[in-house]
């Protein structure tokens, strides 16, 4: 009736969150000591391979893909934005009304 999971896909599915667990470890410790130094370049670098490694360890832990979780996190930065800055939304948000009709009245 209930599918159990095979104990060998636990233990792989344990040993994965465990190595990504390191790496992230690893890329935080990059990060923290490239914050210190004078190298800019080094601190960039290690900065984006640390936001990299998170976002694929976050879509692996909950079972997305990349893209999804990317959407997801875009979804996010927007909705952010939008409870911050309400104002300026709704001026976006008139801007693109303005310019979307001005397109579709050109057409006719």
């Amino acid at each position: 009736m209930f599918n159990r999971p095979n104990r060998n896909d636990v233990n792989d599915g344990v040993q994965d969150i465990q190595n990504d667990v390191s790496q992230l470890a690893d890329s935080l410790e990059a990060v923290l000591k490239s914050w210190g130094s004078d190298a800019k370049d080094e601190a960039d670098a290690a900065r984006r391979k640390a936001q990299s490694l998170l976002r694929e360890t976050r879509a692996r832990m909950h079972g997305r893909t990349v893209a999804h979780q990317a959407a997801r996190d875009a979804a996010d930065c927007a909705y952010t934005f939008v409870r911050d800055r309400p104002w300026q939304s709704v001026g976006a948000a008139a801007a693109v009304g303005i310019f979307i009709g001005a397109l579709l009245s050109l057409r006719r």
